[in-house]
């Protein structure tokens, strides 16, 4: 399909001339006016401001069309991206699983409503795209629907690393580790990939787990992958 490129002198929202500056999304080579930026909604997802067409989520989210594009909204579709991504994990760091871990795709509200049940809050200023939970013998992992797929995979394999960490180091009790490791798998994931670009921005992007990934990498030069994953393993 082929990629359709705005003009760089115009707003990409309104088309508006661009001839009082303008403003930049991260990874995004769209320009947008400061009108545009100030005044109109923007896409839950990426965060750029919306134009005369985009979509309504039964949810109340609105998205963008670029978003939109490869946004995963069928079930079936998001359970084979699940397990492609929970394969490719494996097969690069070997993070398997003794009891297995089910899977559910959900709205924000009810992922929001599973998150504040277990007592736990987002970064602040930051959605909720995923969360693994335990209650008792039920080890689930829930993913926001209407993701785009890169989002999607990256944020299953982040996840998907706290099922690991759970049923592997389940005395980890230090919250950086735990998410820079998660964060870690997430990038090591994204450039099994050849997303290279995207596995950039977890090194270069304002996102909360940031430092925690800064301190596993700094591990990983260290002792290795390999290394990494013993060391969480005995970690408390």
């Amino acid at each position: 399909m082929a990629i359709v490129r705005s003009d760089p002198t115009r707003c990409a929202t309104c088309a508006s001339p661009l001839t009082t500056g303008y403003y930049l999304l991260l990874d995004r080579e769209d320009r947008y006016c400061p009108t545009c930026i100030a005044t109109r909604a923007r896409c839950a997802t990426c965060g750029a401001p919306l134009g005369d067409t985009h979509w309504r989520l039964h949810d109340g989210r609105l998205q963008c069309g670029a978003c939109h594009a490869t946004a995963v909204y069928d079930p079936g579709l998001a359970r084979t991206i699940y397990d492609e991504t929970v394969a490719g994990v494996i097969a690069q760091l070997g993070l398997t699983l003794n009891v297995g871990v089910a899977f559910r795709m959900v709205d924000a509200p009810t992922l929001e409503g599973i998150r504040a049940q277990g007592g736990d809050t987002p970064p602040a200023g930051h959605n909720t795209l995923g969360l693994y939970q335990r209650r008792g013998h039920i080890r689930t992992i829930y993913m926001l629907y209407g993701l785009p797929r890169l989002i999607f995979r990256t944020t299953v394999a982040h996840e998907y690393a706290h099922a690991w960490q759970g049923e592997r180091c389940p005395l980890l009790n230090d919250d950086e580790l735990r998410e820079g490791f998660a964060e870690w798998v997430a990038y090591h994931h994204l450039r099994w990939l050849g997303c290279t670009r995207a596995a950039g921005r977890l090194l270069s992007g304002p996102h909360p787990y940031r430092d925690a990934l800064d301190r596993v990498l700094e591990l990983e030069h260290r002792l290795g992958a390999a290394g990494v994953i013993a060391y969480i393993k005995k970690a408390e």
